[in-house]
């Protein structure tokens, strides 16, 4: 049985989390995988797929970059944090928390580099608007 995350669940994720429609494939038990993921944080993805594997159960992942986000592979080490488990099939899935990137060449490493760098200052700057606007 599955547990369903609650509203608290939701909400007091550690990092923001961006819709995004990339390519993964996993590897699981020598079997290989390939799902669309649903969102990404700088900390895991959630990839939607109709039977995820356990909590708990660690996966080796490819992710292909859609092309506006520069269509580059990644390898990633995760472990499967969170299962959805939902009456209605096209919400089902699996939160991953990353616990390693592999980057083997060195334009991958530099859009990776400016990515996340963008992503902090976007962040940064819609926490300090939300600070602005509720002090007025």
């Amino acid at each position: 049985m599955t547990k369903k995350p609650t509203d608290e669940d939701i909400y007091s994720r550690s990092a923001k989390r961006l819709p995004m429609g990339a390519m993964v494939t996993y590897r699981l038990d020598g079997q290989e995988y390939g799902n669309l993921a649903a969102d990404v944080s700088p900390t895991g993805i959630f990839i939607r797929t109709f039977v995820p594997p356990p909590v708990g159960t660690k996966l080796e992942l490819t992710v292909k970059l859609p092309k506006e986000m520069g269509g580059y592979c990644m390898d990633l080490e995760g472990e499967v944090v969170r299962v959805v488990d939902s009456e209605d099939p096209r919400q089902n899935g699996m939160g991953v928390h990353f616990s390693a990137i592999h980057a083997t060449d060195a334009e991958t490493v530099r859009h990776l580099v400016s990515r996340i760098f963008r992503y902090d200052v976007l962040q940064r700057s819609q926490e300090t608007l939300k600070k602005e606007e509720t002090e007025e």
